[in-house]
């Protein structure tokens, strides 16, 4: 069986990275909380919280559960995991398109 190196919920990617060997510092941080774009419903997992070398990472010692009020729970294994933000895709416009004139 592949190892899954990378979990999407809604708009929260966790992609599995590799162990920091160093410059790694422990945040009071209780995990990932991610409020929803549109609802304010938010996406949470408890975790450690690093910076490490490869930016701001997750750490989950024996796996866990990402929740959300819309979504389907999403069983994360243990291990190290960057959180990613996908919000939805807006195309820009020309600059005058963006403005409101009354």
């Amino acid at each position: 069986m592949q190892p899954i190196n990378q979990i999407r919920q809604g708009d929260v990617l966790l992609v599995r990275r590799p162990a920091p060997k160093h410059s790694t510092r422990k945040h009071s941080l209780s995990g990932l909380h991610v409020p929803g774009e549109r609802t304010g419903h938010a996406h949470t997992l408890p975790a450690e919280v690093y910076d490490t070398e490869h930016g701001r990472l997750l750490y989950l010692p024996n796996g866990d559960t990402m929740t959300h009020d819309e979504h389907a729970p999403a069983e994360v294994p243990a291990g190290w995991w960057e959180p990613i933000l996908q919000r939805e895709f807006a195309p820009s416009r020309r600059p005058a398109d963006r403005f409101h004139y009354d």
